[in-house]
């Protein structure tokens, strides 16, 4: 499946999210392009200026601006995600970055090693992520401690510790791990880690339901690659349904 392919069929998925939103100020000089209902402020105004402001840097404006949304996703890609599968798991991540275009969103992959496939610093457009991501070599064993390692050292590196909200990780994996070791006392380190389980088979379930407990966070169980974009749509929405409430 090509790149392009992939985008269209990410977009066939889409819906409308609901977006946090948050107030912010400026002046009107300085009010930004993406400011939504901008208003004046009168009585920071007259603060500003209380004989009438002379121009725009002295008019005050309050407005709301999409709050950002960061998310870091580990995903595996070991010799068992060839084809289907790793297109398949490209169109959830394209379904993610077309829902947080302007966002900090990461993206770890992971075999026998892991690497960082996108910085949540990075501005990369949508089609640039697939081709990246198809980039990658679907080969060797599954080192899950390795990719969940990799991912809280992005997450550490990227993140101020002082957050009053904690940044969701999502791991897509079956929870089989062929290589490292049981990484589940990793867990507790995640402060939400929303494990989306792949396959129907019960081999791993018990492994990422303790990461998921052990992280703060749930675990979705996603029977086929096929379903894994709509899937994916879901947890978007679920997030951020929290964050607005």
């Amino acid at each position: 499946m090509s790149a392009e392919a992939i985008l269209q069929k990410a977009r066939a998925v889409m819906g409308s999210v609901m977006h946090p939103l948050e107030t912010a100020g400026s002046t009107w000089t300085e009010l930004p392009p993406e400011a939504c209902q901008p208003e004046i402020d009168i009585e920071e105004t007259l603060d500003i200026a209380p004989f009438g402001p002379r121009d725009g840097s002295e008019i005050w404006m309050s407005y709301t601006k999409k709050r950002p949304q960061p998310l870091v996703l580990s995903v595996d890609t070991s010799l068992s995600m060839t084809g289907d599968k790793m297109a398949l798991t490209a169109v959830s991540l394209a379904v993610v970055f077309l829902q947080f275009p302007d966002d900090p969103i990461g993206i770890v992959a992971f075999e026998n090693e892991a690497r960082v496939i996108k910085r949540p610093s990075e501005r990369l457009g949508t089609l640039e992520l697939i081709e990246r991501f198809l980039d990658v070599p679907a080969q060797g064993y599954t080192h899950l401690e390795e990719g969940l390692t990799t991912t809280l050292a992005l997450c550490s590196k990227s993140f101020k510790t002082g957050r009053s909200k904690p940044v969701p990780v999502i791991l897509l994996t079956d929870g089989k791990y062929t290589a490292g070791r049981d990484p589940s006392y990793l867990a507790k380190r995640f402060k939400k880690l929303i494990v989306m389980k792949m396959g129907d088979e019960r081999a791993g379930e018990e492994l990422c339901h303790e990461l998921a407990s052990g992280g703060r966070g749930t675990m979705k169980l996603v029977a086929g690659y096929e379903e894994l974009p709509l899937a994916m749509y879901g947890v978007v929405k679920s997030l951020l349904r929290a964050v607005c409430n």
